[in-house]
């Protein structure tokens, strides 16, 4: 089985649906890591569980969490470093898509 690591960079207030991340991931595994604003939906219910519905693990860019003050996340949500980041673009997925 091949698997998809997608790369979300904004708010999630800028997406009106994540369903193309549905479509694209289909029956695949699938995983997403928050850059920069994307962060946020670790902090918002309603959109985290909507990201949470269509990726099978969800990570977290640590410097960027910390760096816009938050401070709380959900267990669903895992924190990451760069290295962790490089060695899940590089390793771990088999193909990665910046949406």
């Amino acid at each position: 089985m091949s698997s998809i690591l997608f790369i979300m960079l904004k708010s999630p207030y800028e997406y009106s649906s994540l369903d193309h991340l549905a479509a694209i991931g289909g029956d695949e595994k699938t995983g997403v890591i928050l850059f920069e604003d994307a962060v946020y939906f670790a902090v918002d219910k309603n959109k985290g569980q909507e990201l949470l519905d269509v990726a099978d693990k969800v990570y977290v860019m640590r410097d960027d969490f910390a760096a816009r003050g938050l401070a709380s996340i959900s267990s669903k949500f895992l924190l990451i470093d760069y290295s962790t980041a490089v060695d899940l673009i590089m390793e771990q997925y088999d193909q990665t898509i910046t949406v």
